[in-house]
């Protein structure tokens, strides 16, 4: 492999992992807050997707437009997932597995029939590629690397730096002493369904533009955020980025090196390998 390859690998590796961190940011933070492990979070995505899908065929709206207005159309499906989730007894983690496991087939049974199984692609004007220090890039992909890395930052700086985001991170740490000490842990709950929904939605946006939709195109998703989750440590976004960045990178080198015949197999190798050396995630003991 020559050094021009290399970098250029790095380089769209690194694209590719922000975005991964991205789609994997909405499940990460319901799991932080409520501790639901959502199955039908790649469906939501896929159904931010359709959305987004459906207002730039019928407007032709660019994808700065697109992202937001499928965000806002996905805030009820935020507030229906916490009220059905509200409902459900103890053990929460295990029925909740199954809540959102059916609620996941019923939303891809529901796609099917609205979208039919046929292939969409939101179809960028693109333009020329852009030249970095000799490597060619295509302006759609800096674009979605540049919208995912500003949504992990500013979540990130609003957790840290707000009262919202302190009383967030308490209710994830100890939502019975959250309680004691005044915090609306409901109320807190609830935010964090809203932005995980407006942030998946915003997302499906971003992976039709180089992924195509289809109704089961949410499992894969499910289990990428899964995996990211758990490498980066639950609850911790500086993790999620790191190992979203981590994935992107094998993944690209492992395209270029081996084949894409051989990607899954690499990247859940080095996935497991982390796991077994750290597996309180790659950010544990660094914070948020």
């Amino acid at each position: 492999m020559s050094p021009a390859t290399l970098v250029h690998s790095l380089v769209v590796g690194l694209v590719t992992g922000s975005f991964y961190a991205f789609l994997a940011l909405a499940f990460a933070l319901v799991l932080a807050i409520t501790r639901v492990l959502n199955l039908a979070h790649g469906e939501l995505v896929v159904l931010g997707g359709y959305i987004g899908y459906s207002l730039w065929k019928a407007w032709g709206l660019p994808l700065p437009l697109l992202v937001p207005l499928a965000a806002l159309a996905s805030l009820p499906l935020g507030v229906i997932w916490r009220g059905l989730l509200g409902r459900v007894r103890e053990p929460l983690q295990l029925n909740s597995l199954v809540l959102t496991f059916g609620l996941g087939l019923l939303l891809q049974n529901l796609m099917l029939g609205v979208f039919t199984g046929d292939y969409r692609l939101i179809a960028g004007d693109g333009g020329p590629p852009l030249a970095l220090g000799g490597i060619a890039l295509p302006p759609g992909r800096l674009l979605v690397a540049a919208i995912s890395l500003g949504t992990v930052a500013g979540l990130h700086l609003t957790l840290m730096r707000t009262r919202w985001g302190t009383a967030l991170r308490a209710t994830s740490l100890d939502p019975e002493a959250a309680a004691l000490m005044g915090i609306n842990t409901d109320r807190a709950s609830l935010t964090s369904f809203l932005l995980a929904a407006a942030i998946a939605g915003g997302g499906g946006v971003l992976f039709a533009t180089f992924h195509y939709l289809h109704p089961a195109a949410g499992v894969e998703l499910t289990l990428l955020a899964i995996a990211l989750s758990i490498l980066g440590g639950v609850g911790r976004l500086s993790g999620l980025l790191l190992g979203g960045l981590l994935i992107g990178v094998v993944e690209a080198l492992a395209l270029t090196w081996a084949g894409p015949e051989w990607r899954e197999l690499v990247v859940a190798a080095i996935v497991l390998l982390l796991l077994l050396l750290r597996p309180r995630g790659l950010a544990a003991g660094r914070g948020h």
